[in-house]
Formats: C-alpha cells, structure tokens, sequence
C-alpha cells in the first residue's frame, strides 16, 4: 500500500497545483476561453494527460510487485490495474474538489498533502481499522487509500472475486463524483479570483 499511497499523495498534489497556477499565472480566463467556457472541457483537457502518465505508473508499479518481485497476486493482475485505474480517478476527483472548495492553491496543497499523510495511518496498513476508536473508523470511509487498501486485501491477498470488493469499488467511483458540487463555484473562482502573492 506505501507504494499506490505515495501515487495517490503525488495525484493529490499535481491536481490542486495545475488547477491553482492557472490562477497565479493569471492564465485561467485564457484556459476557459480556449474550452469554449466549458469547465468540464478545461478540466478534462488539463487532466487526462496526467491521467494516463499516473495509470502507465500504476501499471509500472502492479507488473513490479507481483511480476518481477512476486507479491502474493491470487485474483490475477488485471483486477488490480483496475483498482489502480480507480485510485487514479478517484485521487484526481478529490484533488478537484479540494481546490474547488478551498479556492486558494496554498489552503488546498496543505489539506491535500495532511490528506494524504493521514491516509498512511488510517488505511489499515499499519495499524487494523478495526482496533481505532469508533471515530476514526467511520473517518476511514472518507480517505481513498483506505478503499484501495480493502480491494487490494480482498483480491490479491485473499483471491476473492472483484465482486466481493463491491463495496470499496462503488467508494472510489463515488469519490469521482465529488467535483460536481463544486465546478460552478470553480469556474466562478477561475474566472474572478485574483491571485495575492
């Protein structure tokens, strides 16, 4: 998990950081008008290229372990680039939405980068969710790593079908879902906020 850990806490980053000099550079107006407007466009033209170079890492990192080291892999590699793919997906879904909500590229780089420190701990990779206070079990739910920790667990240490995952599939792809509420707050960001040095 440290490894796909360290991607996620690098997705984190990149994500608020490319969204967030587009306003220091003063460059955002000139980034919407070149996606016709569209926010949706603006992102997907400013991401998906950092999408697959994540994922060709993801699958760099799967064919490393359970390849050439030989992890234990009992529900085949193929699940697990899937569950790669969806950390990916899921990590840029919430670096959006950090920034969205924070606004400021400083706020959202600091709480993207506690996010993604505390996920080492709250995952269950040192320590057994299970065993934490009450709390911080229900906090679990709300870190990404987390549920690429449970889908790794179940599939390639336990050799369960995808199926069984269910659960920790739906939470990442619900994770993608998080830029939604904020993108007409971002794009009002990206066009009117002023960047203070």
């Amino acid at each position: 998990t440290l490894i796909p850990g360290v991607l996620m806490l690098l997705i984190f980053m990149v994500t608020v950081y490319s969204i967030g000099v587009e306003i220091k550079d003063r460059t955002a107006r000139e980034w919407l008008r070149m996606s016709n407007n569209s926010i949706y466009i603006a992102l997907a033209g400013k991401l998906l290229p950092h999408t697959v170079i994540f994922f060709i890492m993801g699958i760099f990192y799967n064919v490393y372990l359970y390849g050439f080291l030989h992890y234990p892999c009992n529900s085949g590699i193929l699940p697990m680039l899937l569950a790669g793919l969806l950390l990916v997906l899921a990590s840029q879904a919430f670096g959006i939405f950090l920034f969205g909500l924070f606004t400021t590229m400083r706020l959202a780089l600091s709480t993207a980068s506690l996010w993604g420190v505390i996920s080492f701990s709250i995952s269950g990779m040192s320590f057994p969710v299970m065993a934490m206070n009450p709390v911080l079990q229900g906090l679990a739910c709300l870190f990404p790593l987390r549920h690429y920790f449970l889908i790794y667990v179940n599939l390639a240490l336990n050799g369960y079908p995808l199926i069984y995952a269910w659960h920790s599939v739906v939470a990442l792809m619900l994770f993608m879902l998080l830029p939604f509420f904020i993108l007409k707050r971002l794009r009002t960001v990206l066009l009117h906020y002023v960047y203070i040095p």
